[in-house]
């Protein structure tokens, strides 16, 4: 197999010392052997009837420039990708913590599939724990989440349906105003995104060291935020971002800072067709959003998000600075289409992104799979990923930022628990 990257996979081939493109993700389950797990990811993944969506795992990335490939690596041997963890015995959180943070902050081996697996087998409590990491090159967060259904089963080992995005009527009248309105609006929204000022904070503008530090919140209940989404007429997404808003103010307050007017984050919004076959592939923008800054009523600020989410979801703006990414690196040379995309990025403190994940006990080769955590990558000057999951009626957001910025990520961790004990009160 040798196939050439489409623009949107290779937008994430720009890793720089500072800033990786790797998803990182800890699966804690109860006790779970290294060969076990083997065995089922060549089983589901690499041999099974749906090995032909996940082809990129057994594919190294050769070329460069503007043309990049996907091709099968001769000397695939998936010993080399799903390995024991040889390194210090980790025995608490804050092991855990500090080990992720250095892993993170390593390149992967790019001679081969940038994608592995260390199985921390004798974790804490019967648990084994999976460090995952995946070049966001293979897929986006909803891609690998298709690929976590692929190996997972559902209550009394029920195998999960292979995930598609669920279908949408998809009037003609409204496709042909979208085909008309998209390119009538590209000027527009590019010129918006190039005049707005870059934030500016501690958490955003200081030089980036390269060293990662982590840390994720406790597993929160998810009804208490369906609670406070009902009582506002808001979605769970519209009560997540403003708690991400909440959680910056209250970190900065701490740290002796004073909270800027405004938050730019990075928001990833899928693009994908309704009813689409979910495989390894990235199909999402980036999307600017502005989250409100003051005051300490969390209805206030949940009010205030939704009413930009309402106004983003009526708008083209996902589909324009998909499609604005693509021609990009599709017809500029890359040093140009980098330094345009950097400068569009760095404007943001964060990149925050949300997934829902299956709202049902699930088990990984017969043992129950106990938490999922994820890290987002960043990207350009960006230090701060903010990365939220749903899980089984829970929610537990992970938080990674490069040292300089971020020295105590646990901080903000406990800021987002606090602004999740302020939404009972709603």
């Amino acid at each position: 197999m040798r196939q050439l990257i489409a623009a949107n996979d290779a937008i994430w081939l720009q890793d720089s010392d500072t800033n990786l493109m790797v998803i990182n993700a800890v699966l804690v389950t109860d006790r779970l052997d290294l060969e076990t797990l083997r065995a089922l990811w060549r089983e589901r993944l690499l041999e099974g009837p749906g090995a032909a969506r996940y082809e990129r795992l057994r594919c190294r990335i050769t070329g460069g420039g503007h043309r990049h490939f996907w091709e099968r690596d001769p000397d695939f041997d998936l010993s080399r990708h799903i390995v024991p963890h040889r390194g210090r015995r980790l025995r608490t959180l804050e092991d855990v913590q500090a080990f992720v943070g250095e892993e993170a902050s390593q390149k992967l081996d790019w001679e081969h599939p940038r994608w592995q697996i260390q199985v921390i087998e004798d974790f804490e409590d019967g648990a084994t724990a999976l460090l995952v990491r995946v070049h966001h090159s293979i897929g986006d967060g909803e891609a690998l989440v298709a690929l976590l259904f692929t190996l997972v089963d559902g209550p009394a080992g029920r195998r999960h349906p292979v995930r598609t995005r669920p279908p949408r009527p998809t009037p003609w009248l409204g496709v042909l105003l979208r085909a008309v309105t998209i390119p009538l609006s590209a000027p527009g929204i590019l010129l918006r995104r190039l005049t707005w000022w870059p934030d500016h904070s501690d958490m955003h503008g200081p030089p980036l060291s390269g060293r990662k530090r982590v840390a994720w919140t406790r597993p929160m209940d998810l009804a208490v935020i369906k609670h406070a989404k009902h009582a506002l007429g808001a979605t769970v997404n519209d009560v997540l971002m403003a708690s991400v808003s909440g959680a910056f103010t209250h970190y900065l307050r701490h740290r002796g800072d004073r909270a800027p007017s405004r938050f730019l984050i990075s928001m990833p919004v899928n693009v994908r067709k309704p009813a689409s076959l979910m495989s390894c592939d990235n199909q999402f923008a980036p999307v600017p959003l502005e989250l409100p800054v003051g005051g300490d009523a969390p209805a206030l600020r949940i009010l205030a998000v939704k009413t930009r989410m309402d106004h983003l979801k009526g708008s083209t703006v996902p589909v324009v600075i998909y499609e604005l990414q693509r021609a990009l690196l599709a017809f500029l040379p890359e040093v140009v289409s980098r330094g345009l995309i950097d400068f569009l990025a760095n404007k943001c403190t964060a990149v925050v992104t949300n997934i829902f994940g299956p709202d049902e006990e699930l088990t990984l080769a017969g043992r129950q799979v106990r938490s999922i955590i994820f890290w987002v990558p960043q990207r350009a000057r960006i230090g701060i990923g903010i990365s939220i999951m749903s899980f089984s009626s829970k929610v537990q957001v992970g938080v990674i930022g490069d040292e300089a910025l971020l020295p105590d990520p646990e901080v903000l961790v406990r800021a987002f628990e606090a602004e999740f004990e302020a939404l009972k009160g709603l």
